[in-house]
């Protein structure tokens, strides 16, 4: 099974008509998905390199051949950006969440480059009230996610911690 990543490409394109097509053509060719495009042009600066930046959705196989297939059109490209945990879901933790170590809760759900709490945002009212945590898990695939929401559930049951989940659902 091909693996999708998401892709941030930071083109430099000269400002005259055609550029943005010969960087949209190769990206289409390749079977990747455009998510955004944007750029900004500086009514100062006619004529000049225009900075264009083009997120992607694609099989991480297909992206040498797609960087070559843009400098072979002539796009300068600045910087290429790869996030690969692309299932991402929220979660609310309340419970005395420091006292039951918080750091285990997150060593235990991380599994470096296919599972990652990558936010954390902590309320504590006093040292006797339960916490509130927003946790935001990111993860490279849909069954990765539900493996990491199964580690979150068994700890939220040895911890005694409930769990919210981000469509407002108690687990």
């Amino acid at each position: 099974m091909q693996k999708y990543i998401r892709t941030t490409l930071k083109l430099q394109l000269k400002d005259k008509p055609g550029e943005l097509l010969a960087a949209i053509k190769p990206i289409s060719e390749s079977g990747a998905n455009i998510i955004t495009i944007s750029h900004q042009r500086d009514e100062d600066d006619l004529g000049s390199d225009l900075i264009v930046d083009i997120v992607i959705s694609h099989q991480e196989a297909i992206l040498p051949k797609l960087l070559d297939a843009l400098r072979a059109n002539g796009i300068m490209i600045s910087r290429v950006g790869i996030e690969r945990l692309m299932c991402t879901k929220t979660f609310i933790l309340i419970g005395h969440i420091l006292h039951t170590d918080l750091t285990d809760t997150i060593n235990r759900i991380d599994k470096k480059d296919i599972t990652e709490v990558t936010e954390l945002h902590m309320i504590m009212p006093t040292m006797d009230e339960p916490s509130t945590a927003k946790l935001t898990i990111k993860a490279v695939t849909e069954a990765e996610m539900d493996n990491a929401i199964e580690q979150l559930e068994a700890i939220a049951a040895e911890k005694q911690l409930m769990i919210v989940d981000e469509l407002g659902g108690r687990l």
